[in-house]
């Protein structure tokens, strides 16, 4: 039976109150969990006023009802989701964010690409999967000398509150450092990692991951953004058309940025 890691105790939303980012960003102790396990779950990311805001603006949309194919668990592609509400925008440039970014991948950082996950009660998604051995330029992860390096870097917001034995997000924990290819049977090694509504989940795409089958009552709902250092790209595409962009604040349209070396403008 799949169980949350040993040693965490998932929660929900325990008070209005959020967890807000300490000046010096990262604690040891979360830099240090991010490093050994390829994630770590910040609860309290997001107050229960953004999550419903963020939750009526995907039900303004009419989407199609979600089933078993993957087409219709997605939404929002081609940053399609940042002209419903500005709420959308506020997740890619968030303090955590912000936070996080700084320890792993720098100021020179892009969004890759950002879309939203919905899943019925009894449906299942993408098994497992992670990056390619022995070493995968797009995603990958580096610890050397007190400094963390990601390649793809996700960010999952959810918007749903996900309870112990419910599903969603599973993982192999510090399988991103794994130097062998995944044996017949590793999907025994996976742990199921609840995530409260208003949470954030953060993993590096190294780590072996996957969807477990959705048990909750209603509708998962997850925004999804991945980050790429700024002279990499993990999709061809951008995350949003230019006339999206141009809306956006400076900073924030710098995340935009197409991916190169030289000239690529730091975004903190």
């Amino acid at each position: 039976m799949l169980a949350s890691p040993p040693g965490r105790q998932p929660g929900g939303i325990r008070g209005p109150n959020l967890v807000a980012v300490p000046a010096e960003g990262l604690s040891p102790l979360q830099r240090y969990t991010l490093d050994v396990d390829g994630y770590l779950l910040l609860e309290r990311a997001l107050d229960r006023r953004s999550v419903q805001r963020l939750r009526r603006a995907i039900g303004d949309q009419g989407l199609p009802r979600p089933d078993a194919s993957l087409e219709r668990q997605r939404f929002g592609q081609g940053g399609r989701m940042f002209t419903w509400d500005p709420a959308f925008g506020d997740l890619v440039d968030h303090p955590w964010v912000l936070a996080v970014l700084a320890e792993v991948i720098g100021p020179h950082v892009r969004l890759d690409h950002a879309y939203g996950i919905i899943m019925a009660p009894g449906t299942a998604g993408l098994g497992l999967h992670g990056p390619a051995e022995p070493f995968d330029p797009g995603q990958y992860w580096l610890s050397r000398q007190g400094e963390l390096r990601s390649g793809l870097l996700a960010f999952a917001w959810s918007l749903t509150d996900g309870r112990p034995g419910q599903g969603g997000f599973g993982c192999i924990p510090g399988s991103h450092k794994a130097c062998l290819a995944r044996p017949p049977g590793a999907e025994s090694l996976v742990v199921e990692v609840p995530q409260p509504a208003g949470s954030l989940l953060v993993f590096t795409e190294a780590l072996a991951h996957c969807t477990l089958p959705w048990r909750g009552a209603e509708d998962r709902l997850v925004i999804m953004l991945e980050y790429s250092p700024g002279s990499s790209a993990w999709d061809p595409a951008p995350a949003a058309p230019a006339d999206v962009v141009a809306s956006m604040a400076e900073r924030r349209r710098r995340f935009f940025q197409p991916p190169s070396v030289g000239g690529h403008q730091p975004v903190f």
